[in-house]
């Protein structure tokens, strides 16, 4: 059998082979020699080669015949159709764009050409000087640039003098829209040596960063026009007040305290609808009903056990500032008589250094412990070892108790005791522990954050804050998980933390019980129209007893 050759196709290019000598005809006599000579070539970029089987190929990277010749008429593939179409489409936006840029700027100008335009006057002719007055031509066609005088500060009219009975004049003014304090100092007519004399003397009297627009500016100034005094107005009891020392003529700054007159008063009433409108239908400020809840904690929920009828009695300071009211002080004793709660009272008395709540035996009313160490909204998971956690989905012990409050609600130590621990860790997110006398130990998790100063080796008192309810760790929203262990043991908070306060020492508790027979006598004076609310029975009373409230 021959051998049968196996014929390669070299060059797939469309166009037809060229033409051999002896086709190509007779040469043409007009034509020019190089044309011909070009023309009688073969063009072996064009022929077709035909390799033998089996014979040694040339990579078509080294033969330069092998690659194929692009053709005009081969489709493109669709995305080159695409990229193509958009290249076509950005350089069309772009061109109209600079198109339409180019318009706008030429109208502009045109239009400011023409509103602006004013009439050149013509000038005079200028001559050279004469030789004799010093001049030389260098002077005059190419003089030194003037150097430019630097603009003068806007000139602020100071407020209108006013005279004192010492012969000083005496200036107000507010601070405004100033964007500092140095600035509204200047607005007010001080120069600036001034106002750094003040800035300077400053320094533990004044926050800058708390000034506001109304806050009012007085300086005065002696027969000289030197400043003598200059005083803000920042807090309604207090302002600072720089003098000019007569030695040293210096600024010295301190605090003057306004005297606040205090004038003891006696209110009460009865709840028709709550406590808060109660309250405010007999002239206090609706606030004092937080007090109500705070001091009488785990005895009465007024959110549901408040009753049409139940009575209230207060005894509390109104502080006044030259004559008009400027707030409510220190309240000095409570009673609250309910269907539901019984009567309740509660005195305020200062046994040492700071002021607590007892009731006519001279018992602490809050107890040395907080059972619920910030206003919440609700109980969202108690005290619970079999709980199902709501993350894990498994049986996991719940350690203490869930209340659900807003992001930022105060939290307090529920206890005096020292911090030994306070910064994050692990589930528990920001987490404070308190250790407290008779082997307690309380926990404080998830907190947003925890107040400045609180750190390990730090003794705190109750009800002192010590950060802010949060979500931080594992949480599945703002809440805070109160913990208690009692001899390196968790123990439920609601039901250890239920007991009487403490007793008044020996020594202040004669005092505490004459302050607290004239405060009881006070109050029975108190007149409130209609007859006072008849308590429950004991029977009804366990139907709801106070300590559900918390649920």
């Amino acid at each position: 059998m021959a051998d049968a050759e196996e014929l390669r196709d070299e060059d797939p290019a469309t166009e037809p082979d060229a033409a051999s000598p002896a086709e190509a005809g007779p040469p043409d006599p007009d034509a020019d020699p190089a044309d011909a000579d070009s023309a009688g070539a073969p063009d072996v970029s064009h022929a077709r080669r035909k390799t033998p089987l089996g014979s040694p190929r040339i990579p078509a990277s080294l033969d330069p015949l092998s690659r194929p010749l692009p053709s005009v008429d081969m489709a493109l593939l669709p995305g080159q159709v695409r990229a193509a179409r958009t290249r076509r489409m950005a350089a069309g936006v772009g061109l109209t764009v600079l198109a339409l840029g180019g318009l706008v700027f030429l109208v502009v100008g045109w239009l400011t050409d023409d509103a602006g335009a004013e009439p050149v006057a013509e000038l005079p002719p200028v001559g050279l000087p004469a030789e004799d007055e010093g001049y030389t031509v260098d002077d005059v066609i190419a003089p030194d640039d003037p150097e430019p005088e630097p603009e003068p500060e806007p000139v602020v009219a100071a407020p209108e003098p006013e005279e004192t009975e010492s012969g000083r004049q005496r200036f107000t003014a507010t601070f405004g829209q100033a964007r500092g304090f140095r600035p509204a100092l200047l607005a007010a007519g001080l120069s600036n040596e001034e106002s750094a004399a003040i800035e300077g003397a400053s320094e533990g009297v004044l926050d800058f960063r708390r000034c506001r627009p109304d806050h009012e500016l007085v300086y005065e100034r002696d027969a000289e026009g030197r400043l003598v005094r200059f005083e803000y107005h920042d807090q309604p009891t207090s302002y600072a007040v720089y003098r000019r020392n007569a030695e040293s003529g210096a600024m010295e700054g301190e605090r003057v305290e306004r005297e606040v007159e205090r004038i003891r008063i006696a209110r009460g009433g009865t709840v028709r609808s709550s406590l808060g409108d109660a309250v405010e239908a007999v002239g206090l400020g609706r606030t004092l009903v937080g007090l109500f809840v705070e001091v009488f904690d785990g005895k009465v929920n007024f959110s549901t056990q408040a009753r049409a009828g139940d009575q209230f009695r207060v005894i509390l300071d109104e502080e006044r500032l030259e004559g008009e009211f400027l707030r409510w002080g220190q309240v000095h004793a409570l009673e609250y008589v309910g269907q539901r709660a019984g009567t309740l009272r509660a005195f305020h008395f200062v046994a040492a250094t700071r002021g607590e709540w007892y009731d006519e035996e001279g018992r602490q009313i809050r107890g040395s412990w907080m059972r619920v160490p910030c206003r919440y909204d609700r109980m969202s998971s108690p005290f619970n070892p079999r709980r199902m956690h709501p993350i894990l989905r498994r049986i996991v012990p719940h350690n203490g108790v869930d209340f659900a409050a807003s992001t930022g609600t105060p939290v307090w130590a529920a206890a005096d005791g020292v911090i030994t621990w306070a910064g994050p860790k692990g589930p528990n997110g920001n987490l404070v522990s308190i250790r407290h006398e008779g082997g307690y130990e309380s926990h404080y998790a998830h907190l947003h954050r925890i107040q400045r100063g609180i750190r390990p080796g730090v003794e705190v008192e109750q009800r002192q804050l010590i950060g802010a309810v949060g979500t931080t760790g594992r949480s599945t929203g703002p809440h805070l998980h109160f913990g208690l262990k009692r001899h390196n043991r968790f123990v439920d908070p609601m039901a250890v933390l239920n007991g009487p306060g403490r007793m008044l020492p020996a020594g202040p508790l004669g005092r505490y019980r004459r302050t607290m027979r004239e405060l009881r006598a006070e109050l029975s004076d108190i007149e409130i129209a209609g007859p006072a609310p008849v308590p429950s029975s004991d029977e009804e009373e366990d139907e709801e007893p106070a300590d559900e409230a918390l649920d």
